[in-house]
C-alpha cells in the first residue's frame, strides 16, 4: 500500500509538472508557431517572451513581443496598429522626396516622411508585388511575400462588422472552384451546389443543386460556351441577362470571352452588323442603340444613312430640347450626344483622338487631353492610356500614371480583376 501510494504521488507530481511546464510551453509554442508562420519569425521571439498577453496591439511592448496580441493574424510591426510606435518606427532618410521610384522603394527609408517605408507606402505599389486581385488571390502563390497566401491574405479577404468583405474569389461561392471544393466559402450555411450562388450562368460544375463531375481543365472552354451560346443558362435570372449581358460572364476569370468588350454605343457601332458587347443582340436589336442621338435605328429597324446624313439628323435630335430616349438627360446633357464623334452640335467636346491630343482644354475645364475624364473614359478615344481593362488592372503597372496601381485605382473598380461580388 505504501509503495502504491508513493507511485500515485509520483504520477501526480509528474502530471502536475507536465501541466505547469509543458502546458505553458505548448500554449505559447502553438500561438507563437502560428505567429511565426504568419510573420516569418515572430514565433521564435514569442516563445522566448513567454505566453502572449491578449489585448490591444498598439504599444512598444505589444509590438515587440512576437505575439498576435489582438488576434487579427498580424504580428507586431506587420499590424497597422503598431505603426507610429517606437518599436516599429521607420528610419528617416537624409534625402527627403517622393517615394515612387524603385530606388526609393527599396532603401528601407521613409523618404516622403508619411510614416510608411518602401512597400508599406502605397506610392511604391508599382515596385512591390501585390496580392489584391482575383487572379493573384487564387493562384496558390504568396504574391506579396507577406507570409499569407491567397484568401488568407488581408488584401484578398477581410472582416468588417462581423461580415466578410473583399474579392469575389475569396468571399463568395460563385466560382467553379468554390462550388466544388466541399466548403461553405461564404459562410451562409449552404455548401457548393446547394448555394444559390452556384446556380449561375458561368457555373458548369452544378446542374441546379446537383454536382457535376467536370475536370478542371475543361472549365474554361465550357464557361466560354455558356457565355456565348445566346441562351440564358441561368434560369433563375431575367432573360435580359444573357451571355455577356450577365455580370457572371463579365466577371468570371475562367474565360476572356466577355472581357473588355466595346460598348454598343454611337451610330457607327449601332450600324456595323456586329454584336460589339457580346450580349446576344446586334445593332438596332440592342437596347443600347435606342439612346439619344442614335438615328441609324427606327426602333429595332435599321436606317441606312451616310456619315454626313447621320451627323445632320443626329445634330437635330441633340438640339431639340427633348429627351428622345426618355431619360432625365436632354440633348447635350446626354452622353449619347456628347460621346458620339459623328455628332458635332454639342459645344466644347473632348471626345475624339484629335481633340484629346491637341494640348488644349476644348471643353473649358482645367483638364487637358488625357487628364480629362471625357477623354480617358470615352469608348471612342484610343490615344489615352487607361487603367480599366482586365490586363491593365492586373499587371502591377500604373498605366494611367495617376499614382494608383491596379485595384488601388478607381478606374479598375469595375474590372473583373478587382470587383468583389457583382450580379443581378
Amino acid at each position: 500500500m505504501k509503495r502504491l501510494t508513493c507511485v500515485l504521488a509520483l504520477l501526480l507530481a509528474f502530471g502536475c509538472g507536465d501541466d505547469d511546464g509543458g502546458g505553458g510551453s505548448d500554449g505559447g509554442g502553438d500561438r507563437d508557431t502560428g505567429a511565426g508562420t504568419d510573420s516569418g519569425g515572430g514565433g521564435t521571439d514569442g516563445g522566448d517572451a513567454g505566453e502572449c498577453v491578449m489585448g490591444d496591439e498598439n504599444s512598444e511592448a505589444a509590438c515587440s513581443d512576437g505575439c498576435d496580441n489582438d488576434g487579427n493574424l498580424f504580428v507586431d510591426c506587420d499590424d497597422f496598429a503598431c505603426e507610429g510606435t517606437s518599436a516599429c518606427s521607420v528610419m528617416a532618410c537624409d534625402t527627403v522626396g517622393p517615394e515612387d521610384t524603385e530606388a526609393a522603394c527599396t532603401d528601407e527609408c521613409d523618404n516622403d516622411g508619411n510614416g510608411f517605408a518602401d512597400c508599406d507606402d502605397f506610392a511604391c505599389s508599382a515596385f512591390c508585388p501585390q496580392e489584391n486581385t482575383n487572379q493573384a488571390c487564387s493562384d496558390g502563390d504568396d504574391n506579396d511575400m507577406n507570409g499569407f497566401t491567397d484568401c488568407m491574405d488581408f488584401s484578398c479577404r477581410m472582416e468588417s462588422g462581423g461580415e466578410l468583405v473583399g474579392l469575389a474569389v475569396c468571399i463568395f461561392e460563385s466560382s467553379n472552384a468554390n462550388c466544388s471544393d466541399g466548403e461553405d466559402n461564404d459562410g451562409d450555411g449552404m455548401m457548393d451546389c446547394m448555394d444559390e450562388d452556384c446556380q449561375r450562368e458561368h457555373i458548369v460544375v452544378c446542374d441546379g443543386t446537383t454536382a457535376v463531375d467536370v475536370p478542371e481543365a475543361m472549365w474554361p472552354a465550357m464557361v466560354e460556351e455558356r457565355c456565348s451560346n445566346g441562351v440564358n443558362d441561368d434560369a433563375s435570372e431575367d432573360d435580359e441577362f444573357t451571355d455577356c449581358q450577365d455580370f457572371d460572364c463579365v466577371n468570371t476569370l475562367e474565360t476572356t470571352v466577355c472581357h473588355d468588350l466595346p460598348r454598343e454605343v454611337g451610330n457607327g457601332r449601332c450600324s456595323d452588323g456586329e454584336d460589339n458587347d457580346g450580349d446576344g443582340a446586334t445593332d438596332c436589336d440592342d437596347e443600347d442603340c435606342a439612346a439619344e442621338g442614335i438615328v441609324v435605328c427606327d426602333g429595332t429597324t435599321p436606317v441606312d444613312l451616310t456619315d454626313a446624313e447621320i451627323t445632320e439628323m443626329a445634330n437635330m435630335e441633340c438640339d431639340n430640347d427633348v429627351s428622345d430616349d426618355g431619360n432625365d438627360f436632354v440633348d447635350c446633357m446626354d452622353f449619347g450626344c456628347t460621346r458620339d464623334p459623328l455628332i458635332t452640335v454639342c459645344p466644347d467636346l473632348e471626345n475624339t483622338d484629335e481633340l484629346c491630343s491637341d494640348e488644349i482644354s476644348n471643353d473649358g475645364d482645367e483638364f487637358v487631353d488625357c487628364d480629362d475624364r471625357d477623354c480617358n473614359s470615352s469608348p471612342f478615344v484610343t490615344v489615352c492610356a487607361g487603367e480599366s481593362t482586365v490586363a491593365e488592372c492586373s499587371d502591377g503597372v500604373d498605366n494611367d500614371e495617376n499614382g494608383f496601381v491596379d485595384c488601388s485605382d478607381f478606374s479598375c473598380s469595375d474590372s473583373p480583376s478587382c470587383r468583389g461580388r457583382s450580379g443581378r
